[in-house]
């Protein structure tokens, strides 16, 4: 007799790995009921999976004359490279424009919806909250 490879024997374990692959991808920890934007310089860009991280530096709503280094969370490289990003895309001390989700901690950073750089550009974030295209 041969065996079905969907058999009840595969498909439960098959249903949890699904279920922790989904996980990985929670965005809980962003608050995308608010859309907040911020100016600030580009200290890195780590173009690497699974997602690629922009962090910049942003003066201190707290201590004059000092800069805070904010990240912010983006999708993986496969997927930001289908919207027009490269790794090449933000280079150190390049003054940017974010539009991003906060976290919902408080803390600085948040997931990106929108960077303008600085030659007017937009790049797009592809991911929930999303800014549509020509906005």
């Amino acid at each position: 007799m041969r065996r079905s490879v969907f058999s009840p024997f595969f498909a439960i374990p098959l249903c949890f790995a699904a279920t922790a692959a989904l996980a990985h991808h929670s965005y809980s920890m962003f608050d995308y009921d608010h859309h907040l934007t911020l100016s600030g310089t580009v200290a890195k860009f780590e173009w690497k999976n699974p997602h690629a991280y922009l962090w910049v530096y942003v003066p201190s709503k707290e201590n004059s004359g000092k800069y805070d280094l904010w990240a912010f969370e983006n999708g993986s490289p496969a997927v930001l490279a289908k919207q027009g990003w490269s790794k090449e895309a933000f280079p150190s001390n390049a003054k940017v424009t974010i539009e991003y989700a906060p976290l919902r901690d408080g803390k600085v950073g948040g997931h990106c919806l929108k960077v303008t750089l600085p030659d007017g550009r937009t790049l797009i974030c592809p991911g929930p909250g999303s800014v549509p295209e020509g906005n």
